[in-house]
Protein backbone atom coordinates (compact mmCIF):
# COMPACT_ATOMS: atom_id res chain seq x y z
CA UNK A 1 0.00 0.00 0.00
CA UNK A 2 2.90 2.13 0.65
CA UNK A 3 4.08 1.85 -3.05
CA UNK A 4 0.60 2.23 -4.12
CA UNK A 5 0.63 5.55 -2.38
CA UNK A 6 4.01 6.73 -3.61
CA UNK A 7 2.72 5.70 -7.36
CA UNK A 8 -0.75 7.73 -6.98
CA UNK A 9 1.58 10.85 -5.62
CA UNK A 10 3.28 10.89 -8.77
CA UNK A 11 0.74 9.76 -11.72
CA UNK A 12 -2.53 10.17 -10.06
CA UNK A 13 -5.69 12.09 -9.40
CA UNK A 14 -9.00 12.53 -7.38
CA UNK A 15 -12.14 13.66 -8.25
CA UNK A 16 -15.58 14.00 -6.83
CA UNK A 17 -18.47 15.23 -8.79
CA UNK A 18 -21.43 12.57 -9.15
CA UNK A 19 -18.81 10.05 -7.71
CA UNK A 20 -15.96 9.45 -5.86
CA UNK A 21 -13.26 8.97 -7.78
CA UNK A 22 -9.11 7.92 -8.11
CA UNK A 23 -7.21 7.63 -10.59
CA UNK A 24 -3.67 6.34 -11.40
CA UNK A 25 -2.19 6.78 -14.92
CA UNK A 26 1.25 5.18 -16.79
CA UNK A 27 1.93 4.13 -20.29
CA UNK A 28 3.23 0.78 -18.54
CA UNK A 29 -0.07 -1.34 -18.21
CA UNK A 30 1.79 -3.55 -16.42
CA UNK A 31 2.35 -1.46 -13.26
CA UNK A 32 -1.27 -0.70 -13.67
CA UNK A 33 -2.43 -4.38 -13.39
CA UNK A 34 0.35 -4.43 -10.09
CA UNK A 35 -1.96 -2.07 -8.56
CA UNK A 36 -5.05 -3.07 -9.69
CA UNK A 37 -4.15 -5.96 -7.58
CA UNK A 38 -2.76 -4.42 -4.66
CA UNK A 39 -6.39 -3.27 -4.38
CA UNK A 40 -7.94 -6.14 -5.10
CA UNK A 41 -9.94 -4.65 -7.40
CA UNK A 42 -11.41 -5.52 -10.62
CA UNK A 43 -12.00 -1.92 -12.02
CA UNK A 44 -11.39 -1.67 -15.93
CA UNK A 45 -8.10 0.13 -17.06
CA UNK A 46 -8.91 2.92 -19.89
CA UNK A 47 -6.75 3.14 -23.02
CA UNK A 48 -5.87 6.90 -24.08
CA UNK A 49 -5.26 7.16 -28.14
CA UNK A 50 -4.14 10.45 -27.66
CA UNK A 51 -1.17 9.73 -25.68
CA UNK A 52 -0.97 5.68 -25.49
CA UNK A 53 -1.34 6.34 -21.84
CA UNK A 54 -3.32 4.06 -19.53
CA UNK A 55 -5.63 4.60 -16.85
CA UNK A 56 -6.81 2.42 -13.84
CA UNK A 57 -9.50 4.44 -12.05
CA UNK A 58 -11.11 3.59 -8.78
CA UNK A 59 -14.63 4.53 -8.00
CA UNK A 60 -14.74 3.74 -4.03
CA UNK A 61 -15.73 6.38 -1.01
CA UNK A 62 -14.01 4.76 1.28
CA UNK A 63 -10.84 4.89 -0.65
CA UNK A 64 -11.00 8.31 -1.55
CA UNK A 65 -11.61 9.86 2.46
CA UNK A 66 -8.68 7.25 3.00
CA UNK A 67 -6.35 8.85 0.80
CA UNK A 68 -7.43 12.66 2.03
CA UNK A 69 -6.50 11.01 5.39
CA UNK A 70 -2.56 10.22 4.19
CA UNK A 71 -2.05 13.45 2.52
CA UNK A 72 -3.76 13.14 -1.11
CA UNK A 73 -5.38 16.56 -2.40
CA UNK A 74 -6.91 17.41 -5.50
CA UNK A 75 -5.31 19.37 -8.24
CA UNK A 76 -2.19 18.47 -6.39
CA UNK A 77 0.50 18.74 -9.02
CA UNK A 78 1.86 22.13 -7.88
CA UNK A 79 0.79 21.86 -3.63
CA UNK A 80 1.02 18.26 -2.46
CA UNK A 81 3.57 18.02 0.02
CA UNK A 82 5.33 15.23 1.29
CA UNK A 83 3.10 13.09 3.33
CA UNK A 84 3.71 11.42 7.18
CA UNK A 85 5.41 7.95 6.37
CA UNK A 86 7.00 5.46 9.15
CA UNK A 87 10.55 4.80 8.13
CA UNK A 88 9.80 1.16 7.71
CA UNK A 89 7.61 1.86 4.17
CA UNK A 90 9.80 4.62 3.03
CA UNK A 91 11.44 2.45 0.84
CA UNK A 92 8.38 1.31 -1.08
CA UNK A 93 6.70 4.59 -0.88
CA UNK A 94 9.88 5.99 -2.34
CA UNK A 95 9.91 3.00 -5.18
CA UNK A 96 6.36 4.16 -5.88
CA UNK A 97 6.70 7.38 -6.85
CA UNK A 98 9.73 6.74 -8.55
CA UNK A 99 8.29 4.27 -10.81
CA UNK A 100 5.78 7.10 -11.75
CA UNK A 101 7.87 10.36 -11.81
CA UNK A 102 11.21 9.47 -11.77
CA UNK A 103 13.79 7.94 -14.28
CA UNK A 104 17.52 6.31 -13.80
CA UNK A 105 20.28 6.24 -16.80
CA UNK A 106 23.26 6.16 -18.19
CA UNK A 107 25.44 9.33 -19.64
CA UNK A 108 28.52 8.98 -21.79
CA UNK A 109 30.84 12.63 -21.73
CA UNK A 110 33.94 13.94 -22.70
CA UNK A 111 35.65 14.67 -19.33
CA UNK A 112 36.90 18.52 -20.23
CA UNK A 113 40.05 18.11 -17.99
CA UNK A 114 41.57 14.71 -19.61
CA UNK A 115 39.86 14.85 -22.84
CA UNK A 116 38.73 10.87 -21.90
CA UNK A 117 35.16 9.31 -22.44
CA UNK A 118 33.43 9.09 -18.90
CA UNK A 119 30.04 7.34 -17.88
CA UNK A 120 28.02 7.67 -15.05
CA UNK A 121 24.79 6.79 -13.86
CA UNK A 122 22.34 9.19 -13.01
CA UNK A 123 18.54 9.63 -11.54
CA UNK A 124 15.90 12.02 -11.25
CA UNK A 125 12.98 13.05 -9.27
CA UNK A 126 10.22 15.38 -11.01
CA UNK A 127 7.43 17.41 -10.11
CA UNK A 128 5.59 20.29 -10.01
CA UNK A 129 5.69 20.98 -5.81
CA UNK A 130 8.97 21.59 -4.99
CA UNK A 131 7.52 21.61 -1.37
CA UNK A 132 7.39 17.84 -2.47
CA UNK A 133 11.27 17.43 -3.72
CA UNK A 134 12.67 19.81 -0.81
CA UNK A 135 11.18 17.11 1.63
CA UNK A 136 12.32 14.35 -0.18
CA UNK A 137 15.85 15.38 -0.44
CA UNK A 138 15.46 15.79 3.52
CA UNK A 139 14.03 11.93 3.65
CA UNK A 140 17.22 11.37 1.53
CA UNK A 141 19.13 13.05 3.41
CA UNK A 142 18.69 11.49 6.88
CA UNK A 143 17.94 8.02 5.20
CA UNK A 144 20.76 7.80 2.78
CA UNK A 145 23.47 10.43 3.37
CA UNK A 146 22.68 11.23 -0.46
CA UNK A 147 24.23 14.78 -0.99
CA UNK A 148 21.42 17.98 -0.93
CA UNK A 149 21.63 19.58 -4.11
CA UNK A 150 20.10 22.21 -5.75
CA UNK A 151 16.41 21.59 -7.58
CA UNK A 152 16.23 22.73 -10.55
CA UNK A 153 13.17 24.24 -12.65
CA UNK A 154 12.53 23.10 -16.36
CA UNK A 155 9.70 23.18 -18.68
CA UNK A 156 9.39 27.05 -18.72
CA UNK A 157 9.05 26.24 -14.74
CA UNK A 158 6.26 24.24 -14.38
CA UNK A 159 8.26 21.60 -13.21
CA UNK A 160 11.17 20.58 -10.95
CA UNK A 161 13.87 17.97 -11.09
CA UNK A 162 15.89 16.72 -8.08
CA UNK A 163 18.88 14.57 -9.71
CA UNK A 164 21.90 12.48 -8.21
CA UNK A 165 24.72 11.02 -9.61
CA UNK A 166 27.02 7.64 -9.28
CA UNK A 167 27.49 7.15 -6.30
CA UNK A 168 24.12 8.50 -4.49
CA UNK A 169 22.13 6.68 -7.47
CA UNK A 170 23.26 3.08 -6.52
CA UNK A 171 22.29 3.87 -2.69
CA UNK A 172 19.01 4.92 -3.86
CA UNK A 173 18.69 1.86 -6.03
CA UNK A 174 19.90 -0.71 -3.23
CA UNK A 175 17.62 0.99 -1.18
CA UNK A 176 13.87 1.09 -3.34
CA UNK A 177 14.76 -2.05 -5.36
CA UNK A 178 15.54 -4.27 -2.16
CA UNK A 179 15.77 -8.09 -2.18
CA UNK A 180 12.26 -9.46 -3.12
CA UNK A 181 10.33 -6.10 -3.22
CA UNK A 182 6.59 -7.07 -3.47
CA UNK A 183 5.80 -4.91 -6.59
CA UNK A 184 7.83 -2.69 -9.04
CA UNK A 185 8.64 -1.59 -12.22
CA UNK A 186 11.09 -4.11 -13.46
CA UNK A 187 12.81 -2.27 -16.30
CA UNK A 188 14.09 0.40 -13.59
CA UNK A 189 15.05 -2.07 -11.29
CA UNK A 190 17.24 -3.63 -13.77
CA UNK A 191 19.65 -0.84 -13.51
CA UNK A 192 20.71 -2.30 -9.91
CA UNK A 193 22.03 -5.18 -11.77
CA UNK A 194 23.27 -3.95 -15.23
CA UNK A 195 27.20 -5.19 -15.33
CA UNK A 196 27.99 -1.08 -15.38
CA UNK A 197 25.86 -0.46 -12.22
CA UNK A 198 27.79 -3.53 -10.61
CA UNK A 199 31.03 -2.47 -11.85
CA UNK A 200 30.33 0.98 -10.05
CA UNK A 201 29.19 -0.44 -7.02
CA UNK A 202 31.86 -2.71 -6.72
CA UNK A 203 34.36 0.09 -7.17
CA UNK A 204 32.32 2.11 -5.03
CA UNK A 205 32.20 0.04 -1.97
CA UNK A 206 35.93 -1.01 -2.26
CA UNK A 207 36.83 2.60 -2.13
CA UNK A 208 34.39 3.42 0.70
CA UNK A 209 35.60 0.83 2.72
CA UNK A 210 39.83 1.63 1.97
CA UNK A 211 39.43 5.27 2.04
CA UNK A 212 36.59 7.36 3.16
CA UNK A 213 38.53 10.19 3.50
CA UNK A 214 38.87 10.62 -0.38
CA UNK A 215 36.34 8.10 -1.69
CA UNK A 216 34.92 10.70 -4.04
CA UNK A 217 38.13 11.22 -6.07
CA UNK A 218 38.92 7.86 -6.20
CA UNK A 219 35.63 6.52 -7.23
CA UNK A 220 35.41 9.56 -10.10
CA UNK A 221 38.94 7.84 -11.32
CA UNK A 222 37.22 4.40 -11.46
CA UNK A 223 34.68 5.83 -13.67
CA UNK A 224 37.07 7.07 -15.99
CA UNK A 225 37.48 5.03 -20.02
CA UNK A 226 41.01 5.11 -20.61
Amino acid sequence: MAYVLGFWFADGYMRHEKSYRISFCSKDIEILYSIRSCLESNHKIIFEKKDESKNLIIFSKRLYLKLLELGGIRCKSRKMIFPLIPDKFLPDFIRGYFDGDGSVFFVDYINTKNKKLRIELRSNFTSGSTDFLESLQTVLNRNLGLLKKKICGFNNGRSFKLGYGTYDTIKLLRFMYYPNYPVGMERKAKFLHDPKTEYFAEKFDYFLKRDKRDWKNNIRAAFTIA
